[in-house]
Order: C-alpha cells, then structure tokens, then sequence
C-alpha cells in the first residue's frame, strides 16, 4: 500500500477497527452496497471488497490527495503483475466493487442519492487546537502539514458531542439516517477518552441500539495535540479518560496526561468498535426531525423514552 506524508495513518486504530469488523457477521454481504468515512490510504475498502465480495464500497475523505493515493492502491491490488485484472469467483475484480471520491463525511453519497446497507468509520475524535487553521479553504495543493491534520483533528460541529471531541461523529451518524436503509447497520471505531458512557450515550440518543464489537487500549499517538480536551476539562466538571502505557485500570485526566506526556511518559485510551441500528427505522427518522428542533436535553428524553417503549 502506497502512503504520502500528508495522509494520517494510525496503524493501532485502523487495525483494531478492521478487528472490530471481522466480529461483525454478515453472510449476505455480497448483495449489499457499503461506504467507508476517513478511508485514507483505501485500505480497509479494499480489504472489504476483498473479504465480503460486497456490491460495491464506497471509499470517502475530505483530503482530495487521500483520494488519489487509494485509487493508486486499488489499481495496485486489482492487477497482477502483468498489469491485467484479477477476477474473483463471480468475474468481478476490485475495480468493479470498491470507488473512491472526495466527500465530507457522506456528502458524495447523500448528493447521489446512494442508499447504504452499511457504514463503517474511523474519523477524527480530538478537536483541532487551532480552530482557524480547519477554516481555510482545502485544495490538492494545499500544505502536507494542513492535510495531515484533517484526518488528525475535527472542527466544532454544532452538536452535544462536540465538548467531548465527537461531534464529527454525531454528524456521521445523523447524516448517515439520510442514506442508510431501513435495516441498514452503521459501525464506528470510537477512542473511549470521553467515557464509556457517554461514547454510548452518543447513539441512544439518536434512536440506535448498540453493541460492542471489539474492545482494546491503544497508545495516545504522541503527535496528537491534546490541549483541546485539557481545556473542556477545565470549563467542565466531567473528566477524560486516559492510563499510564497499556497497564492498569485506574484512569487519568488529560491535564495529568498531558503533562506526563510532557515529561517523557507514554499515556493510552480504550478504543471500542461500536455497531448500531436504529431501534425503530421506520419511526425514527420522522420523528427526528421534529425532535431536533428541540433543545439538545428535551431531545434526549424524548428518545430514551421512544426507546423504551
């Protein structure tokens, strides 16, 4: 696989979520039409297609060169040696079930008017430490450095979430109501900094049920700036969670975190692959779009009480 500097890849996260989805079952995925959100390098697209023979998967990411390199490594994977196609069992190659495009988030997909059997996602979790910098206009040419950080940090997005660096999430999961069929499944790689519960929390509210497909710790990637959440900590009374290395349960905050990262140390945090489907699919969404006209705390209510019902 073919990398470029300006394309974020985080080894420990994309390969516990490819972990996560292989405990996702699907034996009728061959009929089915799947997207990937932060596709990067094309990797995990590619390596989809490859596994499950799925109808097509659509590979999406903001950064345009992201785009470029995972074609380049479709082709690369869709050849022999020769240059010619390699054929599966159904006279199919990759080059027929995987495409990529430049989407923010499921743009591509919602402007084509694609309907999904299912999503999966590996997106950005830490808000961007320099909020101007996520405003400026994105082209090819744009620096490594400003490309980098697109698939490293997220922008405030209006939701919830957002103190807790999910916000880019909860607008995946609310735009992905918009494409994905009735009993369709969406599947994202969350890091567990912000709790267990509220990462859960984050599809109950929404009208999902969910289950935990895979759960591990991973080490905080040491060119992640995390000052961002040492300052929610500080206007809020709810802490982040992070641990010293791979060992021990007991918890940190980020402020101590960070500052033992400053010293030299090494900090981790859970990383949980979380699969959900809309509890009710054919109320839920109608009623979303009057729930959300109301205040992100009566929203919530009104859906955990939907739920339950």
């Amino acid at each position: 696989m073919m990398e470029i500097p300006s394309i974020f890849t985080p080894v420990d996260w994309s390969f516990a979520f490819y972990e996560g989805l292989n405990q996702h079952q699907d034996s009728t995925s061959r009929d089915k039409t799947y997207a990937e959100l932060g596709c990067g390098n094309g990797w995990i697209s590619i390596a989809l297609a490859e596994k499950l023979s799925p109808l097509k998967v659509y590979g999406l990411d903001i950064n345009p060169r992201a785009i470029k390199i995972a074609w380049i490594n479709l082709y690369l994977n869709a050849l022999d040696d020769n240059g010619l196609p390699v054929y599966d069992r159904e006279g199919k190659t990759l080059l027929d079930r995987v495409e990529f495009h430049e989407s923010d988030l499921l743009s591509y997909c919602i402007d084509n008017k694609i309907e999904l059997d299912c999503i999966v996602g590996c997106i950005p979790q830490i808000l961007n430490p320099n909020p101007e910098a996520i405003s400026k206009i994105m082209t090819e040419n744009s620096s490594e450095k400003f490309l980098y950080s697109l698939s490293n940090y997220c922008a405030l997005q209006g939701f919830f979430e957002d103190q807790f660096g999910l916000g880019l999430i909860a607008r995946a999961v609310e735009e992905g109501r918009a494409v994905i069929k009735p009993m369709g499944i969406m599947i994202f790689n969350i890091g567990g900094r912000p709790g267990q519960g509220v990462c859960e929390r984050l599809f109950l509210r929404r009208g999902f049920h969910i289950s935990k497909l895979w759960q591990t710790k991973i080490m905080q990637a040491a060119d992640t700036d995390i000052s961002a959440l040492v300052e929610i900590e500080q206007n809020s009374p709810h802490p982040f969670e992070f641990f010293m290395d791979l060992v021990g349960d007991q918890s940190v905050s980020a402020r101590t975190a960070q500052a033992y990262m400053k010293s030299g140390g090494r900090v981790s945090h859970a990383l949980s692959v979380y699969s959900c489907q809309l509890h009710k699919p054919i109320q839920v969404p109608s009623h979303f779009l009057y729930i959300c006209k109301l205040s992100n705390t009566v929203m919530e209510v009104v859906l955990i009480q939907m739920i339950v019902r």
